[in-house]
């Protein structure tokens, strides 16, 4: 790894900055509407669980009934389900995500 030049190394006359200048302006800025990142109350409400779910009766559900981004959430919980209760995780959750 190199060290960071030193400030005599840096060039920070006119010129060297006005050619820093020109490359920021040929960069054109990508405009993307901002609504792409919200979600409508119908999306919020299919993504929405009972908050009184326990986390296997949640990882049954998200499985058989959630959005493909909610099964592979269950499925890179699925260590966390076997160190919490195993016998549920293989009774209840595996059988789900061998389905899915």
């Amino acid at each position: 790894m190199h060290p960071p030049p030193s400030a005599a190394a840096m060039d920070f006359s006119q010129n060297s900055l006005f050619g820093y200048t020109e490359d920021l302006q040929e960069l054109t800025i990508i405009e993307r509407p901002v609504r792409r990142s919200l979600k409508t109350p119908e999306e919020i409400e299919r993504l929405t669980v009972d908050e009184d779910l326990g986390d296997i009766e949640r990882a049954v559900y998200l499985l058989s009934a959630g959005q493909d981004i909610q099964g592979t959430s269950v499925i890179a919980n699925l260590p966390f389900l076997m160190r919490q209760n195993p016998a549920e995780t293989l009774r209840r959750v595996l059988p789900k995500v061998r389905v899915s």
